[in-house]
């Protein structure tokens, strides 16, 4: 009985077939939607962030606190608040509010842009259109994300660096209040 070696031809059609079925399954898991890599909850700053703005003193250094509370979809599409604490070097100028937050996700690339919705404890559904910062960052195994963010032209010049880690048990540090959650997403 003559036993016959498989043949090329045999090795190839099963090489497509094993990654023409585990191909699909295996770039499913890099889809925008994964849950692991999902920006839906609440983020922190840690260490606090540090950015510059330019006044009419100059360039002045200051540090912002930050939660980020964010709800991701289906199509990568973000939607969120962040809520701000800020002082200069001296631990003076301090300012707190909460900003509207949209923003998109591909991968691991995140870029946010915000709005007022509470400055310094005011109200201030008038400016909630008008965009005011926008963040670029690269998210990193679903726990932490570092950002690059600049100011645009309706605030002083302002270019921040921030490392944001997910939190479990973020509690009621800088909450959301109801006057803005009414602001940013009405209804």
């Amino acid at each position: 009985m003559q036993h016959s070696r498989p043949s090329l031809l045999h090795h190839f059609l099963c090489f497509l077939l094993v990654f023409g079925l585990a191909g699909p399954a295996l770039a499913s898991d890099d889809s925008d939607s994964n849950d692991k890599r999902s920006m839906t909850g609440v983020w922190l700053t840690r260490p606090a962030s540090q950015f510059v703005l330019q006044d009419f003193v100059g360039p002045v250094p200051e540090a912002t606190l930050m939660r980020w509370e964010l709800e991701e979809d289906e199509n990568g599409l973000i939607t969120g608040y962040n809520s701000y604490f800020s002082e200069d070097d001296e631990g003076e100028s301090a300012s707190r509010g909460t900003l509207c937050m949209v923003g998109a996700r591909i991968g691991n690339r995140v870029v946010l842009e915000e709005s007022y919705a509470i400055d310094n404890g005011v109200p201030a559904p008038e400016f909630s259109t008008i965009p005011i910062f926008v963040f670029d960052c690269s998210a990193r195994n679903g726990k932490k994300i570092r950002c690059l963010g600049h100011g645009l032209s309706n605030i002083p010049p302002t270019a921040l660096k921030a490392t944001l880690v997910r939190s479990q048990h973020a509690g009621e540090q800088f909450p959301v209040s109801e006057a803005a959650r009414e602001i940013c997403q009405p209804g």
